[in-house]
């Protein structure tokens, strides 16, 4: 009687297991099926859709308290910088437009779970891509003197101690860009999302989306509807 019970409880466990293995499977392919129908519907509307490869993580990105929230830490507006850009007339249109430009579209890259991005790495990687320390102590894309997007560190106060890269550590990096703020939003975005790509690729991280979700081409290929749309 003893043996029985023994085997009826492995039954049990096995087969508790194999539920719980059946939801997990069945949520992740209704997951990729909303991936996939939301494709399709890009598609279906003419939409671009990004073929670059992406590097998310399985897993969404647990809430943090420190984490910067990026358009509370934004300054009213950019006067400060060295060569502010200069204003850009734009001809009337005859039909208004479908949509206003979002006043901030920003990315992360965060490090692999337990790691952290070594501030002297950084600044190595930062220099590769072009990037520039200045205003709010941060790295910024410059065209001109014009700023075109920026980089923060992912946790609060988001700063960069430019003295002392070989001190500092961080569990990820956060770029943002404020389209109502530059002459040429799309090309801005283009150019953040090619430097979001590269800097995972440099410092193995995983890119998330605005909502520290993984980045797909279908948040991307959104985004840039949203600019071309405004």
């Amino acid at each position: 009687m003893e043996m029985d019970q023994t085997n009826l409880r492995i039954i049990l466990a096995g087969l508790g297991i194999l539920l719980l293995l059946g939801i997990y499977l069945w949520e992740r392919l209704k997951r990729r099926k909303r991936e996939l129908d939301e494709t399709l519907k890009a598609l279906e509307e003419g939409e671009e859709i990004d073929t670059i490869s992406i590097n998310p993580i399985e897993e969404t990105a647990p809430v943090d308290v420190d984490v910067l929230d990026v358009e509370e830490s934004l300054p009213k507006s950019q006067s400060e910088v060295e060569e502010p850009p200069q204003p850009v007339e734009r001809a009337p249109k005859a039909a208004p437009k479908v949509g206003k430009l979002p006043e901030v579209i920003q990315v992360s890259v965060a490090a692999p779970p337990g790691r952290t991005f070594s501030g002297e790495r950084l600044a190595e990687v930062f220099q590769e891509l072009g990037l520039r320390y200045g205003e709010m102590n941060i790295f910024h894309a410059y065209q001109g003197g014009e700023i075109q997007f920026s980089v923060a560190s992912l946790v609060k106060p988001g700063t960069f101690p430019i003295e002392a890269m070989d001190e500092f550590e961080t569990r990820g990096l956060t770029l943002f860009l404020q389209p109502p703020l530059v002459s040429d939003p799309a090309e801005a975005f283009e150019r953040m999302i090619a430097t979001c790509h590269a800097l995972a690729q440099r410092l193995g991280g995983s890119e998330l989306d605005d909502r520290r979700q993984p980045l797909t081409a279908v948040k991307i290929s959104l985004w840039r509807r949203q600019l071309k749309e405004s």
